[in-house]
């Protein structure tokens, strides 16, 4: 629908006709719904400025071309310098916009100016209506549909301290860090503000964009000449994406009025905002391991220093994780969370509160289930995307007498920095098929530290008591050349024991997350068992039993030295992975923890005796 159209279509559902009735119930409801099914693209910048002009006003009685010029009265835009308001509640009244319907907004906002002969109440409507100077002085006639204007007004009515969650392309930045710090701005001067993006890049865009808006848009300017230079470039201080903009104002804080920072690539140092803003913070780079979350979630915790006392406080952002820094913001209740999906439900079968039925199919079939769920839906769990609930995991305090063992080896074949870790996990089955976390390592290893390290888990659990049978499994992907290296060392040293390759599917192939899903009914029949974190100095009633002679059956933790000497606990690190799977980095562990079911696991034949024994007497 052309912005012609929309703007006839509001004007004929605004105004009153002749004969001083309004448009009946249903037309009305005929054009709004109209008008809501207008925008059916994504968020983008104005495409309807010409020559630094505000695009056709939209205003319900009067003609499109008559916007700009009728609010300055004149149409060759000789324009004329407004004085600041002086009187403040002449600017506070016109916060009662907040109440007006959609399809009234533009009859009422013409009423209240004069038809916008009234320049200072222009002015005050630029301060106060958010809504007005997107659509009326930025000239975002994308933005003609209800639902924007509904979420232009809930934010004013409560800007600070909220976490606002919306759908992917859905305006989030354009209300509240694009149309919002400007008005803060234009109503306070000596205000200053710090953009904060997860790297420096992505918030300078959004600084990039309002400094475009304070540069070009004439009208604005010529409105707030007392805050506005006409040419900031030459006039002000300090006008750049680098170091910051700096608008007209009476005081000299060492911050600029408007400043873009990385959150986790160099946070400024000694700088205090009276308002921070918070936008995409989260991103796919901060989700891509659990390293990663926990980096920004400090970096935004630390960034609580770069606040005032009476500092105030906006996050926008979209879902990228179920795990990721908006989970640990949400559960620390430090904000008001305004969740908003992309459809009416939050499903994936809900009618677009925004998008075309067509756009809106458009998006999930291109993104996928997965994407979609969590960077439209708002929800990384709406598309069944959480393969496993942490909290299903057991533990063992004393583990049982007789076990059959497997040792299962997951490669990596480098120690850079960047490539995985060669996981081994040691895994032993009760009679009962139950498994449970013995021993094993998480590290990167070269070669000789891969047998060095699987001969050593083989020697330990050969020699231990109760172990019926002992089984090794390795990786086949890159099982050939790590193997041929075993033979020989294998007669090198004499210590020889058969190695199952392992491959899933049987002819090969098969991704990690099918093969990690396999763990899922075990998992959520609690089978799968992680040692209790033992306290010698405070054994447990069923491990103080096994002191008389038992003792190696008591858990212990599994801690481990890696590459750079630095101690682990193998249990922490697979819990880790298993909470964030699919999503986090690393599945190293997991992922070998899966191959028991390519050995074709067996059970041990012996029953302890308290097994065979009847619960009661």
């Amino acid at each position: 629908m052309k912005p012609e159209e929309i703007a006839r279509l509001i004007r004929e559902a605004a105004r009153e006709e002749g004969s001083g009735q309004d448009a009946g119930p249903a037309d009305r409801q005929e054009t709004k719904g109209q008008l809501q099914s207008s925008p059916s693209k994504p968020e983008k910048q104005n495409q309807f400025r010409q020559n630094q002009i505000p695009p056709s006003s939209v205003s319900p009685s009067s003609s499109p071309e008559n916007f700009p010029a009728k609010i300055f009265g004149t149409v060759n835009d000789t324009l004329t310098k407004v004085p600041p308001l002086t009187n403040v509640k002449l600017c506070e009244k016109y916060e009662s916009c907040f109440d007006v319907p959609f399809l009234d907004i533009f009859k009422w906002w013409e009423e209240k100016t004069d038809k916008y002969k009234n320049l200072p109440l222009v002015r005050a409507l630029c301060m106060y209506d958010r809504y007005f100077l997107l659509v009326q002085m930025f000239g975002r006639q994308d933005m003609l549909h209800e639902w924007l204007y509904d979420r232009c007004r809930e934010v004013e009515r409560e800007p600070d301290n909220c976490l606002d969650l919306w759908s992917r392309f859905h305006y989030k930045s354009t209300i509240i860090t694009y149309a919002g710090v400007i008005q803060e701005i234009l109503k306070d001067p000596e205000l200053t503000v710090g953009i904060f993006s997860h790297v420096k890049p992505i918030a300078k865009a959004f600084l990039s964009q309002i400094k475009r808006e304070l540069e070009s848009n004439e009208q604005l300017k010529k409105l707030f000449p007392d805050i506005l230079y006409d040419n900031p470039e030459r006039q002000s201080p300090s006008w750049s994406i680098d170091n910051g903009l700096i608008v007209r104002r009476k005081g000299n804080p060492k911050e600029p009025t408007i400043s873009a920072w990385g959150l986790v690539d160099g946070q400024p140092v000694s700088a205090h905002y009276r308002l921070r803003v918070y936008d995409d913070v989260v991103t796919q780079a901060s989700v891509s391991t659990p390293e990663q979350v926990a980096k920004t979630t400090e970096a935004f915790q630390q960034s609580a220093n770069l606040g005032t006392e009476d500092g105030r406080r906006w996050m926008v952002g979209t879902r990228w994780s179920y795990a990721d820094t908006y989970a640990e913001v949400m559960k620390s209740g430090m904000v008001k969370v305004r969740l908003y999906p992309a459809t009416d439900d939050g499903t994936f079968t809900g009618n677009p509160v925004l998008w075309s039925p067509e756009f809106n199919e458009q998006m999930k079939m291109e993104q996928g289930e997965a994407v979609y769920a969590t960077q439209c839906l708002q929800n990384p769990l709406a598309g069944n995307q959480k393969m496993f609930d942490v909290s299903d995991l057991q533990v063992y305090e004393v583990r049982p007498e007789t076990l059959a063992v497997y040792i299962l080896i997951d490669p990596a074949r480098s120690k850079k920095t960047d490539s995985d870790n060669t996981a081994m996990v040691v895994v032993g089955l009760d009679y009962a098929a139950n498994k449970y976390i013995l021993d094993g390592f998480n590290h990167k290893m070269d070669l000789q530290e891969r047998w060095q390290n699987t001969a050593r888990l083989y020697e330990r659990w050969k020699r231990a008591t109760g172990v019926q049978a002992l089984y090794v499994g390795y990786e086949s992907f890159a099982a050939q050349a790590d193997l041929d290296y075993f033979h020989e060392q294998q007669k090198l040293s004499k210590i020889h024991f058969p190695i199952t390759e392992l491959a899933w599917p049987r002819e090969g192939g098969g991704s990690k997350v099918d093969r990690v899903q396999r763990l899922g009914p075990d998992m959520r029949s609690h089978k799968i068992f992680l040692p209790y974190p033992t306290d010698d100095k405070n054994l447990t009633a069923a491990q103080r039993k096994m002191t008389q002679g038992y003792d190696y059956r008591i858990a212990r933790k599994i801690r481990k030295k890696d590459q750079n000497n630095e101690t682990y606990d193998l249990s922490e690190q697979l819990k880790e992975q298993i909470f964030y799977f699919p999503f986090g980095g690393k599945k190293d562990l997991v992922d070998a923890l899966s191959r028991i079911y390519d050995m074709e696991p067996r059970a041990p034949s012996y029953r302890e005796q308290r097994y065979s024994e009847p619960e009661f007497v």
